[in-house]
């Protein structure tokens, strides 16, 4: 599995993100975002881009949902963490200065700072 959620009853979550990401997957983590905020309200993100990451699937169609529309309206803010070589891309695909939350990409070694700037 490309992405695993954890939640810990705070509102902050963090996925965890490995080989290729497949839409389907992505999906699939949409859902507990979303079971996420109806829990606690507005959360914070942390994702996590393993060693192990490839990519994202090229074939997939990466369009908005309703589901984007709803979860993005109850982040507060989102944090990356992975090696820089994923920086411009990963900022590329949330759409980074386009959505109404601030994003910060952080080296892997970074965590800690992190999970400090999302509070």
């Amino acid at each position: 599995m490309a992405l695993i959620l954890e939640s810990d009853g705070s509102n902050l979550v963090v996925i965890r993100s490995s080989t290729v990401l497949t839409r389907a997957e992505a999906d699939d983590v949409k859902k507990q975002v979303i079971a996420v905020i109806g829990r606690q309200g507005k959360i914070s993100i942390l994702i996590i881009i393993e060693a192990g990451f490839v990519n994202v699937d090229a074939l997939a169609n990466w369009d908005d949902d309703h589901d984007d529309e709803f979860i993005q309206k109850h982040i507060i803010r989102m944090a990356i963490v992975g090696d820089l070589k994923w920086r411009d891309s990963a900022l590329l695909f949330f759409l980074n200065g386009w959505l109404p939350f601030s994003i910060k990409y952080f080296k892997a070694d970074q965590e800690d700072f992190a999970r400090a700037w999302l509070g």
